[in-house]
């Protein structure tokens, strides 16, 4: 089963028909739920990252369904950023809190049913705008940086039992986030691929399907992003 948050956000409303063609899939949501009509093996599900409280019940609740999990963290936070000596505390707490905590509650959560199974797939979502970073991208950067060091650990420290941990460095895509940026951002960020084409989300797919039946990626850092 594929757990996939961020299940109703740009990138993880455009990939979710095709992740369903794989595996039957959690979509974890937190404000609006994805779209899932023609899919039927796709729960909704809605859930606080945030909270260990609500992360911890809704593994117990999905406990007889948790089999063979892949799990994909598409849920992120980024906020209008301004230089460092201008942001808000309150606006770094919440992207650390999406980005990193949520990650680490819902992965730590989810690694005991791997473990008993032998068989597990982490799959953390960092971006090629937080690897490549600019001015005025202060927290969303330094959270998608920061995965680089926790998959790499859980990669080296539950290899044993089955488990990889790996990362997808997602470049620019033609869905909602990009398409929500003026025109102007939109020609820079495609003058910035080689290609001078937004890429298809299908080749996110694609990646995970090759990471769930490639034992031996681990620690990985894939780049999906046309070369910028």
């Amino acid at each position: 089963m594929i757990v996939l948050t961020g299940a109703s956000g740009g990138v993880g409303s455009a990939i979710l028909p095709s992740l369903a063609a794989l595996d039957s899939i959690v979509a974890i949501y937190n404000n609006n739920a994805p779209v899932i009509d023609g899919l039927p093996n796709v729960i909704p599900y809605r859930l606080d990252l945030t909270s260990e409280e609500d992360v911890n019940a809704f593994v117990k609740s999905m406990e007889t369904r948790l089999t063979n999990i892949t799990l994909i963290h598409g849920a992120a936070l980024a906020r209008q950023e301004k230089l460092a000596v201008q942001f808000k505390t309150g606006d770094w707490d919440q992207v650390m809190e999406v980005n990193l905590r949520g990650n680490f509650l819902l992965t730590r959560a989810l690694l005991m049913p791997m473990i008993k199974e032998k068989w597990g797939r982490i799959i953390h979502f960092s971006s090629a705008a937080g690897m490549n970073v600019a001015p005025g991208t202060l927290a969303y950067s330094t959270s998608k940086t920061a995965l680089l060091g926790m998959s790499r650990v859980l990669g080296v420290e539950y290899a044993r039992f089955g488990i990889t941990s790996n990362i997808l460095v997602n470049g620019y895509f033609d869905t909602g986030m990009y398409r929500a940026l003026s025109e102007k951002i939109q020609k820079k960020l495609i003058d910035s691929i080689p290609s001078g084409k937004l890429g298809d989300p299908i080749n996110i797919t694609n990646a995970v399907e090759f990471l769930i039946k490639s034992p031996f990626v681990n620690c990985s850092a894939i780049n999906i992003d046309g070369g910028v």
